[in-house]
C-alpha cells in the first residue's frame, strides 16, 4: 500500500492533490519547493515538513510525486538523491521515458482538471490517468487513486498526450473565448454575468447530445449575411475578428460540407 508521500512542487496541483490524500488518511511526510514561501504555506495546510534542498529529501516515502513544470521534471527526477523508490510526474504532455535515470520506479499521475489555488474541487469527480514501468506499482497507483476519485483510468503515454491536447481545446481555448466575449461585453457596457445561463446550457447540452449535434449558430447554418454583419463590426477588434472568422469558417466546413459524412 501506498501510505506515506511526498510532494516535489508546491503549485495549485500539488496543493489539491495534497488535500486529497490527507483527506483519504494518507501521510504527506514534506514537500518541497524551490521557494522557502511556496513550500512552507503547502507544509502548513498537509501537516509535514518542508524542504527547498532536493538532498535533503526525506527516505522511506512510498512515492514521491514531482509536480512542477514539465521542462523541469527529467532534471529533477536526474537530481533525485535515492534509489528503487516509486516516483510518478503529474504532467499531461510528457513521457514517462524521462524518468528515465537508472534504478527509479517511474510512474504518471495525471489528474484532468483545471487547478486554482483558493478554488474548491470535488476530487471524487476528477478522472485520474495512470501509467507506470512496472505492473505491481500501477496496481498499488490505482488502489491509492481509487481512495480520492471514482474516475481511474490506465493509459500510455501517447494516449496521455492527445487527451491534453484535447483538454486544451475544451478547457484553456474555451475559456480564452469566454474571456473574450467578457471583453466585449464590457467595452459596450454589459455585464458577463448575462452570459451565464447560455453558456451553462452550452456546455450541458454538449455533455448530453455530443458537441457535433449541440453546434448551433450563424456559421452553423452558414447565414452569411449574420456572419458578414459580425465581421465587419469586428473590423474594430482585429485580433478578434481574425478568431472569429477562423473558426466560423472551421464550423462552415465541418457542417455545410461533412455532415452526411459525420452521422
Amino acid at each position: 500500500m501506498i501510505n506515506k508521500i511526498i510532494f516535489i512542487g508546491a503549485g495549485n496541483l500539488a496543493t489539491h492533490l495534497g488535500e486529497a490524500f490527507l483527506n483519504a488518511g494518507k501521510e504527506i511526510l514534506q514537500v518541497y519547493s524551490r521557494t522557502e514561501k511556496s513550500a512552507s504555506e503547502l507544509a502548513v495546510k498537509l501537516n509535514c515538513s518542508y524542504t527547498t534542498d532536493l538532498e535533503k529529501l526525506l527516505s522511506g516515502a512510498d512515492l514521491y510525486i514531482i509536480s512542477v513544470a514539465d521542462s523541469a521534471i527529467e532534471k529533477i527526477a536526474e537530481m533525485l538523491p535515492f534509489d528503487n523508490v516509486l516516483v510518478a510526474h503529474t504532467s499531461g504532455s510528457t513521457d514517462i521515458k524521462v524518468l528515465k535515470r537508472k534504478n527509479l520506479r517511474p510512474a504518471v499521475f495525471y489528474p484532468l482538471q483545471t487547478f486554482s489555488k483558493n478554488v474548491e474541487v470535488n476530487f471524487y469527480e476528477v478522472p485520474l490517468f495512470l501509467e507506470a514501468s512496472d505492473n505491481k506499482d500501477l496496481e498499488r497507483l490505482k488502489i491509492l487513486a481509487g481512495l480520492i476519485s471514482s474516475k481511474v483510468y490506465s493509459i500510455d503515454s501517447q494516449q496521455r498526450v492527445m487527451l491534453h491536447i484535447a483538454a486544451v481545446f475544451a478547457c484553456n481555448f474555451t475559456n480564452h473565448m469566454l474571456y473574450i466575449a467578457e471583453y466585449l461585453l464590457k467595452q459596450n457596457n454589459m455585464d458577463f454575468e448575462i452570459l451565464k445561463p447560455l453558456i451553462s446550457e452550452t456546455i450541458s447540452k454538449a455533455g448530453h447530445i455530443g458537441p457535433f449535434k449541440a453546434q448551433t449558430g450563424p456559421a452553423a447554418r452558414n447565414d452569411k449575411y449574420i456572419i458578414e454583419l459580425h465581421s465587419e463590426i469586428l473590423s474594430n477588434y482585429e485580433n478578434y475578428q481574425k478568431f472569429y472568422n477562423f473558426i466560423t469558417n472551421s464550423i462552415i466546413s465541418k457542417y455545410c460540407y461533412k455532415k452526411e459524412e459525420d452521422k
